[in-house]
């Protein structure tokens, strides 16, 4: 079993459930995935226009994104 597409496919449909935008904190707890997987693939659907992100951390990383 590809154990990263099944947690991207797990956080892509936490993600549809909420059209205006949940919280990275929020798929992380919730969607199912490995939170060690979930920054990489937010990473991956940003990459390939997937989803938008909507909030940012000082650093960068998604606060929180919203699925296109």
């Amino acid at each position: 079993m590809d154990y990263k597409q099944r947690d991207t496919e797990r956080i892509i449909s936490y993600l549809k459930a909420f059209p205006l935008g949940v919280t990275v904190e929020d798929v992380i707890a919730h969607s199912g995935a490995e939170r060690l997987r979930v920054y990489p693939a937010l990473f991956e659907l940003e990459q390939a226009g997937l989803l938008k992100v909507l909030e940012r951390e000082e650093l960068g990383a998604p606060a929180k994104v919203r699925w296109l």
